[in-house]
């Protein structure tokens, strides 16, 4: 969980690329575009509802 919320905080408030974002967190260019996709698709933004 922690490294969703890393990825959307960085995403969203640092407006970092997905690249730089999968070398910054450690997990696949990938997974990064999931995560990003999923909440989006979920209507989340940063920061997250409590």
């Amino acid at each position: 969980m922690r490294r969703i919320r890393d990825v959307l905080r960085l995403k969203f408030e640092a407006g970092l690329s997905d690249r730089t974002l999968a070398a910054a967190v450690g997990i696949s260019k990938g997974a990064v575009a999931a995560y990003v996709y999923r909440a989006r698709a979920a209507g989340l933004s940063w920061p997250l509802p409590a």
